[in-house]
């Protein structure tokens, strides 16, 4: 079967017309075929970086990032998530699923046990207003893992030149109400819109809104945009927005939560901030 571009470029070879109509074909052809690369490649960065966190009863959404090594060190791999996440489980490990592919291409579930206390205490860095953490970790070499670099974090510039902006469209790869993909244990990709404004100055921004129905377990999801075809980080899930209203009564007093669709997200930049802070502290 020939999609619509390849159809448009054949038509105009077989009717014999001129140069131009042919040149012409050919520019829209490249221009769908990529168009339709990136909208498959930008999640799917996002996809295979996300991994899923739980224990105690408690789940979350987390996501690999690479950190380059010092000459002649190797890189290093930090396990991004809601602060909050960490916090919430209670004892000195954790359980992170990964993936990996047997040689027949089937997919199959790799968990593995990350230490996040020593001793009762906390061994994750925090930021000391978002909630926003993380943990260095190992990436077990029988998995498929591709983070994402530390480049595809957006900075102030990023946010300053406007090229993260609202109605800009979004990638969410998460956990939602512990929901995974498949047993293997692929993240759920959820579509939105970055719903507020202004977003400058990004240095007085601690938090901004997307337009996606949100729900527990996908705190600590990467927000992503397309940026040339690259994935960009723009932010970190960590909560959702919601209406409450209490209702009495002579005999009944309730209170009733509902979801208004918004996700809280954290500005990318103070994972920046933060990753710059342990980077120049003794490790």
């Amino acid at each position: 079967m020939i999609c619509g571009s390849q159809k448009v470029l054949q038509q105009a070879v077989n009717e014999g017309g001129d140069m131009q109509r042919f040149i012409f074909s050919v520019v829209i052809f490249m221009w769908a075929d990529g168009l339709l690369a990136s909208e498959e490649k930008v999640p799917l960065q996002a996809i295979q970086a996300t991994v899923r966190i739980y224990g105690d009863g408690q789940s979350s959404t987390g996501f690999i990032v690479r950190i380059p090594g010092k000459q002649g060190e190797e890189d290093s791999h930090l396990l991004v998530t809601a602060r909050h996440a960490f916090h919430q489980m209670q004892a000195d490990f954790a359980t992170v699923a990964f993936r990996a592919q047997t040689a027949e291409g089937a997919w199959q579930r790799r968990e593995i046990k990350i230490q996040i206390r020593r001793e009762g205490k906390p061994i994750w860095k925090q930021h000391q207003e978002a909630d926003i953490g993380f943990l260095q970790v190992d990436i077990p070499k029988n998995v498929s893992c591709q983070p994402l670099a530390l480049g595809t974090i957006a900075t102030a510039d990023d946010f300053k030149c406007g090229r993260i902006h609202v109605g800009r469209n979004a990638w969410v790869a998460c956990y939602p109400a512990k929901t995974e993909s498949n047993p293997a244990g692929w993240s759920i990709l959820r579509s939105g819109m970055i719903a507020s404004h202004p977003l400058v100055p990004v240095e007085s921004l601690d938090h901004f809104f997307v337009d996606y129905s949100h729900f527990g377990g996908d705190s600590g999801a990467a927000v992503v945009i397309d940026d040339d075809g690259e994935a960009l980080v723009v932010g970190i899930v960590v909560a959702m927005q919601r209406q409450t209203d209490r209702i009495v009564s002579p005999f009944e007093e309730k209170i009733i939560h509902r979801p208004l669709g918004l996700a809280i997200v954290v500005p990318s930049t103070l994972l920046l901030d933060l990753i710059q802070q342990w980077q120049s502290s003794p490790r």
